[in-house]
């Protein structure tokens, strides 16, 4: 008789104890599931967060590639106005010693011995021409070249039929360029056919 009371009891225990272990059971497969639950969540915050970061970095990325830009602008306009400012500045100081130039070629012209004074001004003026050339200055094409309004400035104007045109006979005062701007006209006097009106100053 003790022998089925144990029995019964075994029973009892192991039919309590399969349904503590059930309960167990489901209670860690709900608790998995609301981790699964939240992990999905968390998951799909942190992408959404990813997203917003990821286009604010585009946004950025773009505004300094734009900055970058204006600046490159900025300094290529910097250069340009200086590089202006040294031609203009380049201009005045040739202006002011083309009548120096005009007073040396005179000089020279007009020398009738070979004196060791005469070639002191030729080699003046030579160097002097070799620097300024160095900066840009060039002289005006003229005798035997077509008029051009331009580069040439007419004082005078003869009959020839010998030379086309508006043909530069001759030249009464050196012209200019400072790389591809004029500073001073060359004077001129130019051909005209017989049968074109004249003008003379």
């Amino acid at each position: 008789m003790l022998y089925h009371i144990c029995d019964d009891k075994l029973k009892r225990d192991e039919t309590s104890l399969t349904k503590e272990q059930k309960k167990k059971m489901k209670e860690a497969k709900e608790v998995e599931e609301a981790e699964a639950e939240v992990t999905s969540t968390e998951v799909e915050s942190l992408k959404n967060e990813l997203d917003e970061k990821t286009k604010l970095a585009d946004e950025y990325l773009s505004r300094l590639k734009y900055l970058q830009a204006d600046f490159e602008n900025y300094k290529k306009m910097v250069a340009r106005e200086r590089e202006l400012y040294e031609m203009c500045a380049t201009e005045t100081l040739i202006k002011k010693l083309l009548p120096i130039i005009d007073t040396l070629e005179c000089a020279i012209a007009s020398a009738s011995n070979n004196t060791s004074f005469e070639e002191g001004i030729a080699l003046i003026y030579k160097d002097l021409i070799a620097v300024l050339a160095k900066e840009g200055l060039k002289p005006i094409a003229a005798v035997g070249e077509k008029f051009d309004p331009y580069k040439h400035e007419v004082i005078r104007t003869v009959i020839d039929d010998d030379h086309p045109e508006d043909t530069i006979l001759e030249e009464f005062e050196k012209g200019y360029m400072l790389g591809s701007k004029v500073i001073r006209t060359s004077k001129v006097k130019i051909s005209k056919i017989k049968n074109h009106k004249i003008s003379q100053d």
